[in-house]
């Protein structure tokens, strides 16, 4: 527990900082003229840089550790808040979002995969999803206080305002970081080749895992939360009075304050009664039910309760992938293997809003609806797992 409060500073303003830019990205987007493709272009551009180098990063964990690769990942964020701003000012909003994202991507991977491997090096077969899901908290708490604010201060300091917000709340997880993660050495002092990478996607067992994840992405950070600025405009939803921008970041807070706030309480549940994959499963189902009836959804009370379905599944989802991840993986490898889970989940929120946006130009009930079928399909994945299980 110790290691996931450690790391709670830093990934939470790095959540916030991320969290701001996205529900302004869409409807900036529109208003400067780009076509939805290209906006879910710029949205999976950061997804699509990590399918490559995340098990990259993973093997560098694995070499360096994972405090020196997490520090590494939040200096390149800061960076990449710059680019945004700069896009901003130079009027290439185009470009400067498209070029940040890319750089996102490797600084972003770097933060994930660390975070990861750090919550298998740093916990047992009895506690590993408790830790599992405090770590996976802290990396997904502060996105809901961002969408919010990026919905909230665009309105009241400007575009350029929030990005700079962004930018401090990086600088902050950066210095934060640096003070409170331990640097935790391998107990082992073998590091894998990048050839063991390949060697280990061949795992029956790994794949089904990295399918969960993918899923897991595809549904909540790909093609929810990509589509759903767009949502609310078509719909003309509105929330507490707010704009576009504003309704959508509550809407997206829904989602993520679900996730976050009941992720710790399925990691608990699944340690208790050794049934990760389980949870898995019921989670699955949550998610489908969850995107129909966002789908379905005829106003914006509705949707908020049908997106925090879909969060919901997501908390239960999340720890049980990573739980089951360590039970096959060995500890030389905690860095590979969170490196394979996170390609996985990026390869989903890579496609998710690139089909997201191109299915939702011709209707906006038939991206969830695919959506729902995708999860449920991999219902039946989550229950095979429940034999890698160890008592």
């Amino acid at each position: 527990m110790r290691l996931a409060l450690s790391l709670a500073p830093g990934t939470l303003f790095a959540g916030i900082a991320g969290g701001i830019v996205f529900p302004i990205f869409p409807i900036v987007g529109l208003r400067v003229g780009l076509s939805t493709f290209f906006i879910g272009a710029i949205l999976a551009a950061n997804r699509a840089v990590r399918v490559v180098c995340a098990p990259v990063v993973g093997v560098l964990v694995d070499r360096i550790g994972g405090r020196r690769t997490l520090l590494i990942g939040l200096a390149i964020q800061v960076a990449v808040i710059g680019l945004f701003i700069a896009g901003l000012e130079l009027h290439h909003e185009g470009a400067g979002f498209l070029g940040g994202r890319l750089l996102h991507g490797l600084g972003s991977a770097c933060v994930f995969v660390s975070a990861q491997a750090l919550a298998l090096q740093g916990s047992t077969t009895t506690n590993r999803g408790a830790t599992a899901s405090l770590v996976r908290t802290t990396m997904v708490i502060g996105i809901p206080i961002g969408f919010v604010l990026g919905g909230l201060l665009s309105e009241t300091i400007g575009v350029t305002g929030a990005f700079l917000f962004a930018g401090v709340s990086t600088v902050v997880a950066l210095i934060a970081a640096a003070i409170t993660v331990p640097d935790l050495k391998a107990t082992v002092a073998v590091r894998p080749s990048i050839g063991r990478v390949v060697a280990a996607a061949r795992d029956l067992r790994l794949l089904a895992i990295g399918g969960l994840n993918f899923v897991l992405a595809f549904a909540g950070g790909g093609m929810v939360l990509t589509t759903l600025a767009f949502l609310v405009q078509d719909r003309g939803y509105t929330a507490l009075g707010r704009n576009v921008e504003g309704t959508a970041g509550l809407l997206m807070g829904v989602m993520s304050i679900a996730d976050g706030g009941l992720t710790p309480i399925a990691g608990r549940i699944g340690d208790r009664w050794r049934a990760h994959a389980s949870v898995a499963a019921v989670s699955l189902v949550l998610i489908a039910g969850g995107l129909v009836w966002i789908a379905e959804a005829s106003d914006v009370a509705t949707t908020a309760m049908a997106i925090g379905v879909v969060g919901i599944g997501s908390a239960g989802l999340g720890p049980s992938v990573l739980v089951l991840l360590g039970d096959i993986i060995q500890p030389t490898e905690r860095g590979l293997g969170a490196g394979l889970l996170q390609l996985c989940g990026d390869f989903g929120g890579m496609l998710g809003p690139l089909i997201g946006t191109s299915i939702f130009a011709s209707s906006t009930e038939l991206p969830y609806l695919v959506t729902a079928g995708l999860v449920m399909a991999f219902v039946p994945v989550a229950l095979w797992l429940r034999r890698v299980e160890k008592p």
